[in-house]
């Protein structure tokens, strides 16, 4: 999971460039909150029922970050979890929360593009574990082989 969390953090890094004011000693726990939420929200998403198509629809193209229901809940998840954790104040907060959509797109570009090194396996990997044993694991991995398949990966 390191190597995807980072690619998110750098993605987020970059969305965040210059648009939210962080301070400096918090800003490599807001990145990895920001990382996490969008993890637990994606897992959270697999563990549920039509959660692989949810995904699908979002790695695909099919819906947009910004209506996506996985982005929706790592907002809440970054909102009622990770923000009151760092003290963080609501209007900070409300700009985090606000930017997520485009760190979700720009982590789908990236993996699409490959240019990380990344592919939607890898993805899919890192939010299952790695675990072929489980159903659910072999499910994801064989949906993560189909979008690798869509994004010619």
């Amino acid at each position: 999971m390191a190597g995807v969390a980072d690619l998110i953090k750098k993605v987020a890094a970059e969305a965040a460039a210059g648009n939210i004011d962080i301070p400096d000693n918090l800003k490599e726990k807001v990145l990895g909150g920001v990382s996490d939420s969008i993890f637990d929200s994606i897992k959270k998403t697999a563990a549920s029922n039509g959660g692989i198509e949810q995904i699908t629809s979002l790695l695909s193209g099919e819906i947009s970050a910004s209506s996506s229901p996985i982005t929706s809940m790592a907002s809440q998840i970054f909102s009622s979890k990770i923000a009151p954790k760092l003290g963080l104040s609501s209007a900070v907060t409300s700009t985090i929360t606000a930017m997520l959509p485009a760190v979700v797109d720009k982590l789908i570009a990236a993996v699409s593009s490959g240019k990380d090194g990344f592919n939607i396996a890898d993805i899919i990997s890192a939010v299952t574990g790695g675990s072929g044993s489980s159903s659910k694991a072999s499910i994801l991995k064989g949906v993560g082989g189909l979008l690798g398949k869509l994004f010619k990966k």
